[in-house]
């Protein structure tokens, strides 16, 4: 079966993982980011299968896309750059990537914690402006994590997976999940509770329809005013307005975002040049050991699908 790669350049730039595992498949031809519509339906000629991570694949690509094509295999967990729907009536299968960013995703929550709490970037450059100098803890405040509240939005995997990393920091952990999971160490409130009693607030949900800015001028009215915002989940999440207004006028203490609403950001994203504000490029997924685990599983779904035993299909 011929194997079609659009974007190998989103997962590896300098071949730090492999993607020899999809050699056993039969041919495969790999790009370093094929997205014009065009290019991407020539390329598709004699293809059984699509592997994808941020190539859009919108419904008129996949409506001219070859009967060949069986399987558009995402090397990710979301998969909103796909019509998934377009390829079901097409009798297209799509499979994606569940899980493998968990460890990855909650480090860097509570990376960005840590970071707010200890300061740790007001530290790097008060000591890159004045050199060594003790004071510097005194005169940049710094807290323990240990007694401190996290409060999470989202129970799946990486929520879990953060609240376990903060029970072991010595935090009290409290949750709002759509639906009641009795896990030790967490208490589920209601989602304003979660905002009154959270010195942080981890988003891990997903992006839908429901939750779509669920962080917003009221959320954040129900915070305290020592609190930080933290989300590595999707930047669609929070009202980036209301996020800098409240930022600003000092009714929460700041945030720390790896995702924002439209990456990269526009120039008149409020949040960009805020002091209280931490922002990394979305890079909560790409730890090495990550981003092989993803092609792994990727390549292992490609074989249940064509064992007849297909897994984590999402049509």
């Amino acid at each position: 079966m011929k194997i079609l790669v659009l974007d190998k350049n989103t997962t590896t730039v300098n071949d730090d993982i492999s993607f020899r595992g999809f050699e056993q498949f039969g041919e495969m031809v790999i790009h370093e980011n094929l997205n014009e519509p065009e290019a991407i339906i020539s390329a598709t000629k004699g293809v059984g299968v699509i592997v994808v991570n941020k190539v859009y694949l919108t419904e008129v690509i996949i409506n001219r896309l070859p009967d060949s094509v069986k399987l558009i295999a995402i090397t990710a967990t979301g998969y909103d750059n796909v019509d998934v729907a377009a390829a079901a009536k097409r009798g297209i299968k799509v499979a994606n990537v569940p899980g493998y960013g968990t460890n990855a995703v909650s480090q860097l929550v509570i990376f960005l914690m840590l970071s707010c709490a200890i300061q740790f970037v007001p530290q790097l450059d008060y000591m890159r402006e004045k050199g060594w100098d003790k004071m510097a803890g005194l005169a940049i405040p710094m807290h323990e994590l240990a007694g401190k509240t996290l409060g999470i939005i989202g129970l799946g995997e990486i929520g879990i997976a953060t609240a376990k990393l903060a029970l072991a920091f010595g935090m009290k952990v409290v949750a709002y999940n759509r639906s009641i999971k009795n896990i030790e160490g967490i208490k589920q409130l209601e989602l304003y509770e979660v905002a009154k009693e959270a010195d942080f607030i981890s988003l891990n949900c997903a992006l839908t329809k429901d939750t779509a800015k669920i962080i917003n001028e009221e959320f954040l009215r129900h915070m305290k005013p020592t609190a930080y915002l933290i989300n590595a989940a999707r930047g669609g999440l929070v009202d980036e307005i209301a996020l800098s207004l409240a930022i600003k006028n000092k009714q929460i203490a700041g945030a720390a975002l790896d995702v924002l609403s439209s990456e990269p950001p526009l120039p008149d994203n409020p949040l960009l040049g805020l002091d209280n504000v931490l922002l990394t490029p979305h890079i909560g997924w790409a730890p090495v050991e990550a981003r092989q685990r993803c092609i792994d599983i990727t390549v292992a779904n490609i074989a249940a699908f064509i064992d007849g035993k297909p897994v984590n299909l999402l049509n």
